[in-house]
C-alpha cells in the first residue's frame, strides 16, 4: 500500500488538515509573542529592568524546548493525533494562568507550561500537515503552517493594542487561552492520525483507521497493511537519530538550527522594545512590530511558492543570509517611523522565508518514522539558541551596549546557520 498523498492531488480533506495546522501556529504566535508585546506594560508595574524582561521570555522559550523534545518522541510512538490534543490543553491552562499572574516567578512558570504546549505542537502539527501533501507540495504546506505564526502575531498585535489600552495587559493572555480552548473542539472532531505513521508503526485497529482516512481523502480502501520496516519496529528513536547515516545530518541541523534561533528570537522579542527606547509610544512599537509579521506573511508564501521550482537547499543559504543582513542593519536605523516600518516589513519578510526553509530542510533530512523525534530533537537544541538570544541580549543592554553593536553582533549567528546549511541533504 502506498502512501496516500502520493496517489491523489491535495484534496479538499487535506486542505482541512493544513487548515488547522496554520490555526495552531497562528495561535502560537499570538501567545509567544503576547509578552513581547506586553512587556512595556507589566515591566512598568513591577520595575524590572532588561534582564529580567530577558529571563522572562527566555523562560517561554525553555518550555517550548522540552515540549519539542519529550512530545516528538511521544508523537512518533503513540501518534501525532493525542500529542496534538495534549499539547492545546497546556497552552490553554497556561495562557489563562498568565493573566492571574502576580509576581515574576509565577508568570515565568505559567510561560514554561505554555511554552510545553507549544513545543509539543511544532513537530506534531508541522509533520502532520507535511504528511497529508503531496511531494510536490510538501514545502509549500509547511511554509503555509510557519506563516501561520507571524499571521497570529500579526492580528495579535492588533488585539493586544486594544486591549491593552482598554483591558490592561493580563487581558492579552486570557484572550489567547480563549481562542486555544475554541480551537479544542475542532482539533478533536476533524484533526486525523498521521497516515503515514500508522503505516509504518501499525499500532491496533491501524488499517480500519488508514481506510477511514483514505475515504475521507476519495480513495479506495486498503485490503492489508504492508509488511512492517526492521526501523519500524524499534523504539530507540534517539539511537536511530545517534547512529549514521542519520548522525551527520542530526549534528549539523542541530547547530545550525541553534544558531538560527539565537538570531531569529533575538530580534523578535527585543524589537518592540527596541523601537521604544528610541523614545516611541508603546502603540507605535507594537505597530511597528505587527509589520514585522506582516512582511514574514509574504515571506514565508513566498519561499513556499519558489519551493515548487528552485531546489529548497539554495534557497535556504540565500533566505537566511539576507537575514543576518536585516538584523544587522536593524538597530542602525534613526525612530523614524515610517523608515522603521518599512525595515520591519523587510526583515519579518526574510525572517519567515527563512524560518519555513528551515523547518523544511530539518524535515526532510529524516524518515518518516523518525521524522517528528528528528525534528523535535534539532527543534530542541534550537531552543537554547532561542533561550540565549533574548537573554544575552538584555545582559548586553544593561552592561550599556548600543542598539547599533547588539544588533550588529546578534546576526553573526544567523550568517553562521547559512554556511553550515550548505553541508545539508534534504530528501537524501
Amino acid at each position: 500500500m502506498t502512501t496516500p498523498v502520493r496517489e491523489a492531488r491535495m484534496g479538499t480533506y487535506a486542505i482541512v488538515i493544513v487548515a488547522l495546522c496554520v490555526g495552531i501556529n497562528m495561535i502560537d504566535g499570538y501567545d509567544i509573542l503576547a509578552v513581547a508585546y506586553t512587556s512595556p506594560a507589566f515591566a512598568r508595574e513591577w520595575a524590572l529592568g532588561p534582564e529580567r524582561i530577558g529571563f522572562l521570555l527566555s523562560a517561554g522559550l525553555a518550555g517550548i524546548g522540552l515540549g519539542a523534545l519529550v512530545f516528538s518522541f511521544v508523537a512518533d510512538t503513540i501518534g501525532r493525533r493525542p500529542v496534538i490534543l495534549i499539547c492545546i490543553t497546556l497552552m490553554t491552562v497556561g495562557m489563562v494562568s498568565t493573566a492571574f499572574s502576580e509576581s515574576l516567578t509565577f508568570m515565568a512558570c505559567c510561560r514554561v507550561l505554555t511554552g510545553l504546549g507549544i513545543g509539543g505542537m511544532a513537530p506534531a502539527a508541522g509533520t502532520l500537515a507535511m504528511e497529508y501533501s503531496p511531494p510536490s507540495r510538501r514545502t509549500l504546506s509547511v511554509a503555509l503552517v510557519v506563516i501561520g505564526y507571524p499571521v497570529g502575531a500579526t492580528l495579535g498585535g492588533y488585539v493586544a493594542n486594544a486591549l491593552l489600552a482598554h483591558l490592561g495587559w493580563r487581558s492579552v493572555f486570557a484572550f489567547g487561552g480563549l481562542l486555544s480552548l475554541l480551537l479544542m473542539p475542532l482539533l478533536v472532531w476533524r484533526m486525523p492520525e498521521s497516515l503515514e505513521f500508522l503505516t509504518d508503526r501499525q499500532p491496533r485497529n491501524a488499517l480500519a483507521k488508514i481506510n477511514r482516512y483514505r475515504a475521507r481523502l476519495g480513495l479506495e480502501a486498503a485490503m492489508a497493511l504492508p509488511a512492517a520496516s526492521d526501523g519500524a519496529r524499534t523504539n530507540g528513536r534517539l539511537g536511530d537519530l545517534a547512529r549514521p547515516p542519520l548522525l551527520r545530518a542530526t549534528i549539523v541541523l542541530c547547530v545550525a538550527y541553534a544558531f538560527f534561533m539565537f538570531s531569529f528570537y533575538f530580534i523578535l522579542n527585543w524589537a518592540t522594545k527596541l523601537i521604544t527606547d528610541m523614545g516611541l509610544t508603546d502603540a507605535a512599537g507594537v505597530s511597528i512590530s505587527t509589520l514585522m509579521n506582516l512582511g514574514g506573511i509574504a515571506g514565508g508564501l513566498l519561499l513556499g511558492l519558489l519551493s515548487m521550482r528552485v531546489p529548497l537547499k539554495g534557497l535556504a543559504i540565500g533566505v537566511v543570509l539576507l537575514m543576518s543582513v536585516a538584523i544587522a542593519s536593524f538597530g542602525s536605523l534613526p525612530a523614524d517611523v515610517m523608515l522603521l516600518g518599512a525595515a520591519s516589513i523587510v526583515l519579518g519578510f526574510v525572517m519567515w522565508a527563512g524560518s519555513a526553509s528551515a523547518y523544511s530542510m530539518i524535515a526532510l533530512s529524516y524518515p518518516p518514522r523518525v521524522r517528528a523525534s528528528g525534528i523535535g530533537l534539532v527543534i530542541t537544541v534550537g531552543r537554547a539558541g532561542s533561550m540565549l538570544g533574548p537573554y544575552t541580549a538584555g545582559v548586553l543592554l544593561e552592561a550599556g551596549m548600543g542598539r547599533g553593536e547588539l544588533t550588529l553582533l546578534l546576526a553573526v549567528p544567523a550568517a553562521l546557520c547559512a554556511v553550515l546549511f550548505a553541508f545539508v541533504r534534504p530528501g537524501a
